[in-house]
């Protein structure tokens, strides 16, 4: 069988495959709208245009392992978003954010079709434009939910995988299958993201920036690196411009204190790094203020506009006593708080136990590379990308551990989790005290061991 025709046919069982998705769960539900008839038209073409982009992206892999894994992990990525659909319509009968977007765009595609596009500016903006962009794929594929949560499902797959391509840039000599296993695998990444909404969307332009982060600080092609920091900016900008001000500021620290070389394309470079973060970070932060109603930029000012943020999110079922950071003694819970909670004993739903089972496995894998953990204060000034992604997990964790809601925060951390991966799949210890041991140093142990 030739190269052309196992590709034909790879086409063929991907869309044999989505057919009996979408008829399976159409058959499970007992209706026959739009909405699943529908389905079974787009998800379809979906996983077959998604098949061949694997196909495409794997063809030139050095890991012999990355295709089927690759392949499987789309797999995982409709089952969770089947999941989230069943949770949001059959479980919540409709009681979710998906919803809004769905209605608002059932009523308006028909207008854009005719062309008649109309956008109202106030209110909370983010919600607005993710209700035009939920409109405006509506307006191409009908009033059909289902396959809108397989096409956001697959926006934010992709978005995962340039998070491992950025892995792989940054840190050539990392734990590649351990990482790709827990960004694609992880099942938070695998439910949350995999709906219409904001994570969904959010979750490309993240990957998207840090692929592009990866690339600047491995002098990768600057203008190829500016070109996808800056789809990355509009992108998170468009919906949550204050994770755009977390990213953009991690960018710039960890610009700053990135290593030179004595030559002066070294200096020259890190330079106008600088200058373009923290042009970036200044920009966006201004825009995040007006996003916010932030009229005062000091410390105490976004403080407060955090506090009042976590206390509207500390309602409902899920909710538990927040303890936001007001001074160093409060780091270590809001960091276990952040990261690791809800505690199995602290699950009320199903959702929240494989949350709280997914923090415990998280718990065990940070016990397990803390003796590469340990070298990450020498590895800091080594590697600018892991200084990074320190910084923007740490900022992230300031601003949202004042949030008393457990599914509200397990819905929000999807952004942060995949950099906190990167250092549970650090390179080995011996490899770690090679990078970081000072090179006349190294020279002096070599000699030693002659």
């Amino acid at each position: 069988m030739t190269a052309t025709q196992r590709q034909a046919l790879s086409l063929a069982l991907a869309v044999a495959v989505g057919c009996a998705v979408a008829a399976t769960f159409q058959l499970a539900l007992g209706t026959s709208s739009y909405n699943f008839w529908g389905g079974a038209i787009v998800i379809p073409v979906v996983v077959g245009l998604n098949a061949l982009l694997i196909r495409h992206v794997v063809r030139d892999s050095e890991e012999s392992w990355f295709a089927g894994l690759l392949g499987a992990a789309f797999a995982a990525k409709l089952a969770g978003a089947l999941a989230r659909y069943y949770f949001a319509y059959i479980v919540y009968a409709g009681a979710a954010d998906a919803q809004r977007y769905n209605l608002y765009a059932a009523m308006q595609y028909k207008n854009w079709r005719n062309g008649i596009i109309t956008f109202e500016v106030g209110g909370k903006q983010g919600t607005q434009w993710m209700e035009t962009i939920t409109t405006a794929l509506y307006t191409v594929i009908g009033p059909s939910p289902l396959a809108a949560f397989v096409i956001f499902a697959s926006f934010a797959f992709w978005g995962q995988y340039f998070l491992y391509r950025a892995f792989c840039v940054a840190l050539p000599d990392g734990n590649r299958k351990r990482y790709a296993v827990l960004v694609l695998f992880l099942p938070s990444l695998l439910y949350w993201p995999s709906s219409i909404g904001k994570e969904s969307w959010l979750m490309f332009f993240v990957g998207v920036t840090a692929l592009g982060a990866a690339r600047l600080f491995a002098h990768d092609g600057f203008g190829r690196a500016i070109l996808l920091l800056g789809i990355g900016a509009a992108g998170t900008a468009l919906l949550r411009p204050h994770i755009s001000v977390l990213l953009f500021a991690a960018l710039f620290i960890a610009q700053l204190f990135r290593p030179t070389s004595a030559r002066s394309t070294g200096i020259l470079s890190k330079v106008a790094g600088v200058l373009v973060m923290g042009a970036a970070a200044l920009i966006l932060t201004t825009q995040s203020a007006a996003f916010l109603g932030i009229d005062d930029l000091s410390v105490q000012g976004i403080t407060q506009s955090v506090d009042e943020a976590s206390q509207q999110a500390s309602e409902g079922n899920s909710s538990f006593e927040s303890a936001p950071i007001s001074s160093p003694a409060d780091i270590p819970s809001a960091i276990i708080t952040v990261l690791f909670r809800p505690f199995p004993f602290e699950a009320h739903n199903a959702q929240m136990l494989m949350q709280s089972l997914e923090g415990l496995l998280l718990i065990y894998l940070a016990v397990k590379a803390w003796p590469q953990l340990r070298l990450l204060p020498r590895l800091l000034r080594r590697n600018p990308y892991v200084t990074f992604t320190v910084v923007y997990c740490c900022a992230f964790i300031w601003a949202f551990s004042g949030f008393g809601n457990f599914g509200i925060l397990a819905r929000q951390r999807v952004l942060m989790i995949p950099f906190f991966l990167v250092l549970l799949a650090l390179p080995s210890v011996a490899v770690l005290r090679d990078q970081v041991t000072p090179r006349p140093r190294r020279r002096e142990l070599a000699r030693g061991r002659r």
